[in-house]
């Protein structure tokens, strides 16, 4: 079997950022083999060769006014070509769009990433660089309800709203992955950190990897 590339794409849980509640240190990321995609390497074994390509506070298509270079849209073209080719393309993004800066619904949000899909589609980064890579669709993690409360620097309550627009995005993604013939994951059931109720602890992780697993070998099984 020709060794399979698989390119995670996606924002601070695909990046390993450890949950917080101390905004005074640093970012912190857990390391490698505690990492979803990190774990999903060693599930996978030499088969595959998986890519992380995380970043925190990642969006599908909008810009922030700081920082900058957050948007997935405008990466993600570069990014495919430098890792080419690729066989899989797992699509891990929308919760960061849920903030209140960008004002956007669940379907808007969707219609991002379907942006990201067809940029993905209509490429020949694929196999032997004459077909487009195949895509896995995941949506974010629901947030626990107190994450609405947070305020950032100026009283705003950025993250109002946020739970029910993913709670949305599950439906949204699996529709999504129907109307492109993309392959499709829900991952809903895998609760955030009680910490801060957005990121992953290390045993969320280690699930995500697992179920992610599974079904990349399901898909692999069928191609």
């Amino acid at each position: 079997m020709t060794q399979k590339t698989v390119l995670c794409y996606g924002d601070s849980n695909t990046w390993g950022y450890i949950p917080t509640m101390d905004y005074s240190l640093s970012k912190a990321r857990y390391a490698r083999n505690e990492r979803w995609p990190g774990i999903l390497q060693e599930l996978l074994s030499s088969e595959y060769f998986v890519i992380e390509e995380g970043l925190n506070s990642r969006t599908t298509n909008v810009d922030y006014a700081l920082p900058p270079d957050r948007n997935g849209k405008t990466y993600l073209a570069p990014c495919l070509y430098s890792h080419a080719p690729v066989d899989l393309v797992i699509l891990a993004l929308g919760g960061n769009d849920t903030k209140s800066y960008f004002n956007r619904s669940a379907e808007q949000i969707k219609d991002g990433l379907s942006e990201l899909v067809d940029i993905i589609q209509t490429s020949e980064y694929g196999p032997m660089l004459q077909a487009a890579p195949e895509i896995l669709i995941i949506p974010p993690a629901i947030p626990l309800q107190f994450v609405e409360k947070f305020t950032d620097e100026n009283g705003i309550q950025f993250l109002k709203g946020a739970v029910e627009k993913i709670e949305r995005l599950v439906d949204l993604y699996c529709q999504l992955a129907k109307e492109k013939n993309c392959f499709y994951l829900n991952l809903s059931k895998i609760r955030p950190s009680e910490i801060d109720g957005i990121h992953y602890d290390k045993v969320s992780h280690q699930i995500c990897a697992k179920m992610i697993n599974k079904k990349i070998k399901d898909i692999f099984k069928h191609l």
